[in-house]
């Protein structure tokens, strides 16, 4: 048996973001007993599926991606795993996820799935094999839960990642593959601003925090006529609160949103605005403020 030097991997490795599976090390002249025995001492670790590394070796999106594609060479990084690949705003789940061209069973902390792919739904990495970027927000949009798909999907359309042909296109053809209810309700919100989103998420703060007396999208009128539509109100308080969409960027609707607050305050309103951001990564805010404001507007 050909001892081997310390810090020894495969020549495979160099190429493989520093991976290498047990086979690739047989190749290259190492026993069984060599592998299991650098194993055992905790010298290399398992990563993902059959990818092997060292155990100095930092855990990385792109490593993930790796360890799939050499777990099997023609299985593509997915999901999260591949969110994390292209640089995409959702949370980690603990799992690395893998489109499958059969039916495989998941192992090694990779979770397999058997999907169909598009022509332009895959590209190289490195090494590896990963969904689109395109194609990666797509599925995440109709994958994750509620919260999370409307917080990419927000990230996604500021930027645009996806617009809503993009989310039309996938619901027209067999690469939806996740969530085609969501899916369709995030065309909806793309296609109107994302205001719908926004509502949504301030209907649900304000029932979850048990504000009494508001009720949502209602006409208000003025001395002149109809001011517009209030996202909620508390008509006995006189208070309104307006929510933006995540794709509120328009000139238009910048002034006609300001021509409406200053009408609502000349007759007698007060109006509190909340931002995407407010809505959801500081809902508690939110209700403070509302509730401090009613709290205000009653004691005068």
């Amino acid at each position: 048996m050909t001892r081997l030097p310390r810090g020894w991997v495969p020549p495979a490795a160099t190429h493989q973001q520093g991976l290498f599976t047990a086979a690739q090390a047989w190749a290259a002249g190492a026993t069984r007993r060599q592998v299991q025995l650098r194993l055992a001492r905790g010298d290399w670790v398992h990563l993902r599926g059959d990818a092997i590394a060292p155990a100095t070796l930092a855990v990385t999106p792109l490593r993930r991606a790796t360890a799939i594609t050499l777990t099997w060479p023609t299985a593509v990084a997915c999901l999260t795993t591949a969110a994390a690949v292209h640089g995409l705003p959702v949370p980690d789940d603990g799992v690395d996820h893998a489109l499958v061209d059969r039916r495989t069973r998941s192992r090694g902390g990779v979770r397999t799935h058997l999907r169909p792919l598009g022509d332009r739904d895959v590209v190289v990495v490195g090494a590896a094999l990963v969904t689109s970027r395109r194609r990666t927000a797509v599925d995440c949009v109709g994958h994750l839960p509620d919260a999370d798909s409307e917080r990419l999907l927000a990230w996604c359309v500021t930027r645009e990642v996806l617009r809503p042909a993009d989310i039309r296109a996938a619901l027209d053809t067999r690469a939806a593959t996740w969530g085609a209810a969501r899916l369709r309700r995030a065309l909806q919100d793309a296609e109107r601003g994302t205001l719908s989103a926004a509502e949504r998420r301030l209907r649900d703060i304000a029932r979850g925090a048990g504000l009494v007396g508001c009720r949502f999208d209602q006409q208000i009128r003025d001395e002149h006529g109809i001011v517009g539509r209030a996202d909620a109100l508390f008509r006995a308080e006189h208070l309104v609160i307006e929510v933006d969409g995540f794709a509120y960027h328009a000139v238009a609707q910048f002034q006609a949103d300001r021509d409406k607050q200053n009408r609502l305050m000349l007759a007698g309103y007060t109006v509190l605005r909340f931002t995407w951001s407010d809505l959801t990564d500081r809902p508690h805010h939110v209700v403070e403020q509302i509730r401090a404001t009613l709290a205000a507007l009653r004691a005068e």
